[in-house]
């Protein structure tokens, strides 16, 4: 599958069955096909074709009022750039005087552009040749060797990549496999940048800058990890830029080198070996280097890898990114480590070498390595070759010995060594290459410090000199943190047991000599790409550097050097204040004494950092303390809190128990009254329909009596006793008593009655609760 996508693309592909996945382009990894419907094809079409016309507009282009970028040609067409960044045709330069000064680049530039410069002390152990030990009769101690001085320090800021870009471009490669990737992920559905993101990283950028072009040549790290882990990745590739001298990055930019062109950015092919399943494959830890003063040199990178040729172990390898040979490192007599690391890089010019203005120098065929500090030892190895050997390893005299306290930390290299100009007035003067003097960032590794648990790396400033043969450190630096806000944040910073524990300075990528600052005063600036916990790049900026080092007593006779060609005392070391330790010392050979006092600045240097490193973690343990302390009494305060709320929820709820219960109680006192009020009601309603019942009871029985007074005649002779009469109203009694005496007297009433009535039965009237007889016709 192609990736060179928009970054941004917020594209979703569905896992497809693996046994029956839909047909796609030839140009899409078969790996992917998983992924691919025919719709997304289309998409991802459109997409590229969109990316090609916005593509231009992905990288930051140079402000219009900027300089435009201003190129130097030499007669020969080396590093002849077809396009600048604006794409328009560089004109070419006229050649530059061949007697002015090797680093003398014409062009001005605004460094201030990016912020102005804040003052930085540095502190240092400059080796003033006057050891300690049992010769002297006394330990030295680091106080003695101490040098402080102030420089410049411009904010950093970051250089990225696109990493969908360099996903395209590796895309058909082999070891290439985005299942795994996708396991990780455990969806459905995955957008495309997420995939690229969770598999790809860029670190440990290294750049050099090319005066012949006014370019930056950037080398970096690009590391596949299918399984998350940067730690154990699967293969690394080695990844070229082009950067304008302001930082901006040059898409497609073409640079013509001899009869080639190559066009930037690009993966450069590094001869890496392989095995599908492995990991650990490829280039790291890329380091590159140009030879000063050589016209159209081509830059040296250094890096190490494993493969067949040293039995997977990890050596060191040179490669070089124009002509793309490469050749692993052997050190003669010597068994190769398991693992080779580290090496810092330097041309030495040979003594031997004409030194005339008018003769031009040519590329060197051997170059150095500081292969470790302790001892120091150097290598000169053939850039064709590979073979390097053993040109000088340290040994200091035990009676010019001095006692220093076993420690964890260790100096080791970081980045190259670049040349120091040997002289106050000009700045494009090395000097005789019997006096040569290097500076160069390296770092020290701090295992189990001060309690903090895990290694803490910081970059320091030294100063190599020497004069072909011999070698030895001049000046030595405590740790360069470069100041709150600069390259990390105050709070990082203080505490270097956690966040931003590894910082690591990568490449110098420009000393100019020619700088000048706000005000018009000349100064000098170095470029630095660095990183922290290997995930970021970032460029910083130094200014005067070199004013440090011509203030260092240890240099101050090289830089006072008036004949190029001279040959002057090596080493120049200064009278000891002490009339009887000067002329003590001065009885030892000169190297001697500046070799033990070496040894004594490198072990000052990294006691220094112990001392760092413990501070920062006492801080660190402060730190811890107080949060443990805030976490406790937040703790106390969450409980209580929890208490009190507890105590207010139950306190509630025994008052909302309350209120229902009296809520309660007045629903049911409120039910029983409505109840007896209800039952009150009824009686009344019942008693009402009483009394009206017995009203119109009494209004019937009246009409029935008036009645029956009417209907009643007489009947015989016998007048009113032959008449029956209506009995009195007799108290009121049950029907079943009625009916016994009813039935009493109609037996005695018909015995009684004379034949000449008629016999009448007796009726009863329910409402009336009365007998009365019906008359019969």
């Amino acid at each position: 599958m192609s990736l060179a996508g928009d970054t941004k693309s917020d594209i979703e592909y569905t896992m497809l069955s693996e046994k029956n996945p839909r047909p796609s382009s030839p140009s899409f990894n078969v790996k992917l096909r998983p992924f691919v419907t025919r719709r997304i094809l289309l998409t991802c079409i459109a997409l590229i074709l969109l990316s090609l016309l916005l593509h231009h507009a992905y990288y930051v282009r140079e402000n219009m009022l900027g300089d435009v970028l201003a190129a130097t040609s030499s007669s020969a067409g080396v590093y002849q750039p077809a396009l600048n960044e604006f794409g328009q045709p560089l004109e070419e330069s006229e050649q530059s005087d061949l007697d002015e000064p090797v680093l003398e680049f014409e062009t001005q530039f605004d460094y201030e552009e990016r912020g102005a410069f804040t003052p930085y002390r540095i502190h240092g152990f400059d080796n003033t040749g006057a050891p300690g030990g049992e010769y002297i009769g006394k330990n030295l101690s680091c106080s003695s060797l101490s040098h402080s001085a102030s420089v410049g320090v411009q904010e950093s800021f970051f250089l990225h990549d696109n990493l969908m870009e360099i996903a395209a471009d590796l895309d058909k490669h082999p070891m290439i496999d985005y299942r795994p990737t996708v396991g990780r992920i455990d969806q459905d559905r995955y957008a495309l940048s997420k995939i690229v993101n969770d598999s790809w990283d860029r670190l440990a950028t290294a750049c050099v800058f090319m005066s012949d072009y006014g370019v930056y040549l950037c080398v970096s790290r690009v590391i596949y990890h299918p399984g998350g882990s940067k730690d154990v990745c699967r293969i690394s590739f080695l990844r070229g830029q082009i950067f304008s001298e302001s930082w901006i990055h040059l898409d497609r930019y073409r640079l013509k080198w001899k009869d080639q062109e190559i066009v930037f950015p690009k993966i450069f092919d590094t001869e890496t070996e392989y095995d599908i399943g492995g990991s650990l494959y490829g280039p790291e830890d890329a380091r590159i280097i140009i030879e000063e003063g050589v016209e159209g040199a081509e830059p040296v990178v250094v890096f190490n890898m494993i493969s067949t040729q040293s039995d997977w172990r990890r050596a060191i390898w040179v490669f070089r990114p124009f002509s793309q040979r490469s050749h692993i490192l052997t050190v003669r007599d010597t068994e190769r480590a398991q693992t080779e690391k580290n090496w810092a890089p330097f041309f030495v010019r040979e003594a031997d070498e004409d030194q005339s203005s008018t003769s031009k120098r040519q590329p060197s065929n051997y170059i150095h390595f500081v292969w470790r500090f302790e001892p120091l030892t150097v290598l000169k190895c053939h850039l064709i070759s590979g073979m390097c050997d053993i040109v000088f390893q340290q040994t200091v005299l035990d009676e010019l010995r001095s006692h220093h306290d076993d420690h964890d930390a260790s100096l080791r290299g970081g980045t190259q060594l670049v040349p120091v100009p040997m002289s106050h007035k000009n700045p494009g003067s090395f000097g005789s290459p019997g006096v040569q003097a290097f500076a160069a960032f390296p770092r020290t590794h701090s295992e189990n410090a001060g309690g903090c648990g895990m290694a803490v790396y910081r970059p320091e400033l030294a100063v190599l000199v020497t004069n072909t043969t011999h070698f030895y450190l001049t000046y030595g630096s405590k740790v360069i943190d470069f100041g709150a806000g600069m390259v990390m944040d105050e709070e990082t910073i203080v505490d270097v047991c956690t966040r931003g524990r590894i910082m690591i300075t990568n490449s110098i990528a420009r000393w100019d000599m020619n700088a000048h600052d706000a005000r018009g005063v000349q100064t000098d600036v170095i470029t630095l790409t660095l990183s922290v916990d290997d995930s970021t790049v970032q460029v910083l900026r130094l200014s005067g550097i070199w004013d440090l080092l011509k203030s260092l007593p240890s240099l101050t006779g090289y830089f006072e050097q008036t004949s190029v060609n001279g040959a002057p005392e090596f080493p120049a070391i200064e009278h000891a204040e002490d009339a009887w330790q000067d002329e003590r010392i001065r009885a030892v050979d000169s190297f001697e004494r500046a070799n033990a006092a070496a040894w004594d600045v490198r072990a000052c240097l990294e006691e220094s950092v112990l001392e760092y490193v413990r501070h920062s973690s006492d801080l660190h343990n402060k730190n811890n303390e107080r949060k443990d302390r805030e976490k406790q009494d937040l703790k106390v305060k969450i409980i209580q809190e929890e208490e009190q709320r507890r105590k207010a929820e139950e306190d509630e709820k025994v008052k909302l128990a309350d209120e229902e219960k009296r809520i309660k109680e007045e629903e049911e006192q409120k039910k029983k009254l409505e109840d007896e009020d209800q039952k009150r009601k009824e009686e009344e309603q019942q008693q009402k329909k009483k009394d009206k019942a017995h009203e119109e009871k009494k209004v019937k029985q009246k009409e029935k009596e008036k009645q029956l007074t009417k209907e009643k005649k007489p009947v015989g002779d016998k007048g009113d006793e032959g008449v029956p009469k209506k009995g009195p109203k007799r108290p009121e009694f049950d029907e079943g008593e009625v009916k016994d005496k009813v039935d009493n007297k109609v037996e005695n009433t018909a015995d009684s009655w004379d034949d000449g009535f008629e016999k009448v039965e007796p009726k009863y009237d329910p409402a009336a609760k009365e007998y009365w007889g019906e008359e019969l016709n």
